[in-house]
């Protein structure tokens, strides 16, 4: 909603510096002016691109980010995909821009910081929260084979029993294109991000420990899995914990905007969209 706005300043900006009835557009059948083209843009999205500009502002003024934690958070997302192609696919695959998504990660930073502003954290906290939720936050990192049929499973499996190298096999027989020419590598993961049939399978085995075979319909196949290495100690997890722990306090986004909205005092000058906030302030006042 925040890149839909962003579009349409980008749009208005893009007009240049001249007059309401300065063409945008010109054509024989007749021009466009700006003052056209920012009546259209009002009439069809502008209640959604005022709000989302106004919560953008508020948000920037009392729980700003850093570019680097922007930065950051980009560079993270980015590192999750295999190539640099499949980002920019994926980026394409939902109408983003590179600047867009940036933007896109600056005001979902700044919410969750508005929505776990005040909470307190202490180690015994922290500490009862990890003993409550050891198996989900628990992490793991696997490397894996998705085969097909079942047979061609047995007998990739039965050969990585014999020595065989396991990302060598992957490469040649996994039809996984997410890990397939990595050797079959997927990183570290928290068990909720995989299928249910997967996930049990992995939490099973001990490190450097090859799997039976795991039928997954979800992915269409046979799994051989290989546990890479596990975390589930409260010292190896403690910044992960801290923040499943935050995320489990913090306040919900409508909380955050009534507030805002509140707090701001704010007045809409525009007369066709005068009552956009009053619901929002009476609710808070309730």
């Amino acid at each position: 909603m925040i890149a839909a706005a962003m579009i349409v300043l980008a749009s208005l900006a893009a007009c240049g510096n001249g007059g309401d009835n300065a063409a945008i557009v010109k054509t024989k059948s007749g021009n466009i002016t700006k003052e056209d083209f920012y009546n259209e843009l009002k009439k069809t999205n502008g209640e959604s691109v005022l709000q989302n500009m106004v919560y953008e502002k508020l948000l920037e003024k009392k729980y700003p980010v850093s570019k680097k934690a922007v930065d950051d958070k980009y560079n993270s997302v980015q590192k999750s995909f295999s190539t640099d192609d499949q980002f920019k696919q994926a980026l394409q695959q939902n109408n983003l821009t590179d600047s867009q998504f940036r933007r896109q990660i600056k005001d979902s930073l700044m919410m969750t910081k508005a929505q776990q502003a005040g909470i307190k954290v202490t180690d015994e906290g922290l500490k009862d929260y990890y003993n409550k939720n050891k198996e989900s936050l628990t992490e793991l990192k696997a490397s894996h084979i998705l085969i097909k049929e079942k047979d061609e499973a047995q007998s990739v499996l039965k050969q990585l029993k014999g020595g065989a190298d396991f990302a060598k096999l992957a490469k040649k027989y996994s039809i996984d294109p997410g890990s397939k020419e990595k050797g079959g590598e997927l990183g570290w993961f928290k068990q909720s991000t995989m299928v249910p049939e997967f996930s049990e399978a992995a939490m099973k085995l001990k490190v450097g420990e090859l799997s039976p075979l795991v039928k997954s319909t979800t992915d269409g196949g046979y799994h051989i899995i290989k546990l890479e290495g596990k975390k589930d100690s409260y010292a190896d997890l403690k910044s992960s914990v801290k923040e499943a722990y935050l995320s489990s306090k913090e306040k919900s986004q409508d909380e955050v905007i009534k507030k805002l909205i509140k707090d701001a005092k704010v007045q809409v000058k525009d007369s066709q969209f005068k009552d956009l906030f009053n619901s929002t302030a009476a609710t808070t006042q309730q």
